[in-house]
């Protein structure tokens, strides 16, 4: 059995890198000479808010697209979201490890595009919620918001694999030992009917919060259903608000993200995936 197989059960690709020519960006791999794809949603009126977006295991970018164009309409924020090795049209195989190398390219990368640290929001999903903790832990940013969040991946197996699959995972995306240092406020979502990732994962990593730390526990949401509105838009919006955190622009010179029209495209040497026919049903397993 290939752990990272159970880990990153990757879907049938649901795009091509055509589907989305004015969001897909290709932003550059250290120190390889690929790039890793990502979608760049800009809040067009302009905003002061970068948001970093890691999605859930069983879904790609194209898959995610919904609720990441919500989550910039509706709070008014840019959003960088980040493909995973393996998924997408990311060629090459998801690990822990290159994920969180890739996390902190992009971060790189933003801040490189002239995005200040403290304008940067840190969000991760599910499997996500592992290299969001570890950029909020490791980095400086403004604030990191987590949605279905676990201690870790060898306590949340115990849900899912039961204790054999515990005893081949490895720790991984420890989120529990990061947040005692992370400072910066934090917004945690978790719906009390998750029965993949049972809630009281993120009230153990809310207690563990050095920084001041927001809770929020929709009583029926799940680990896939929950209300977009209801569950996350609103009480995201109110985190943002009781935090003093504003998204309006300074003035028009930091309104909007200028890439470069040189990453829109891959580099000539990187092979892409391309997506097939069929394309299975969404099935987020963590």
């Amino acid at each position: 059995m290939e752990l990272n197989r159970i880990l990153f059960p990757a879907p049938c690709q649901s795009y091509n890198v055509d589907d989305y020519p004015e969001q897909l960006i290709w932003v550059p791999k250290i120190p390889d000479s690929l790039s890793i794809p990502c979608f760049l949603l800009q809040y067009m009126e302009g905003s002061s808010k970068l948001m970093l977006y890691f999605h859930g295991n069983a879904e790609d970018l194209g898959l995610s697209y919904e609720i990441i164009d919500m989550l910039r309409a509706v709070l008014h924020i840019h959003i960088l979201a980040i493909e995973y090795p393996g998924y997408g049209v990311y060629t090459g195989k998801p690990t822990a490890e290159g994920i969180l190398n890739d996390a902190e390219c992009v971060y790189s990368f933003v801040l490189s595009l002239g995005v200040k640290p403290e304008d940067i929001i840190v969000f991760g999903r599910s499997i996500g919620s592992g290299p969001a903790t570890f950029l909020a832990r490791t980095r400086k940013v403004g604030c990191l918001m987590l949605m279905s969040a676990y201690t870790s991946i060898k306590e949340a197996a115990k849900h899912f694999a039961g204790k054999l699959g515990e005893s081949l995972i490895k720790e991984r995306f420890e989120n529990i030992k990061h947040m005692p240092f992370i400072t910066c406020p934090t917004f945690l979502v978790h719906g009390i009917k998750d029965t993949v990732i049972p809630y009281h994962h993120s009230q153990k990593l809310h207690e563990l919060c050095k920084g001041p730390s927001s809770l929020f526990l929709p009583s029926e949401m799940t680990h896939n259903n929950f209300d977009y509105c209801d569950d996350l838009i609103l009480p995201i919006a109110t985190f943002l608000s009781q935090s003093g955190i504003s998204v309006l622009p300074a003035s028009d010179n930091n309104a909007h993200i200028h890439v470069p029209w040189s990453f829109s495209k891959p580099p000539a040497t990187q092979k892409i995936k391309r997506k097939k026919n069929v394309m299975k049903r969404r099935q987020t397993v963590i």
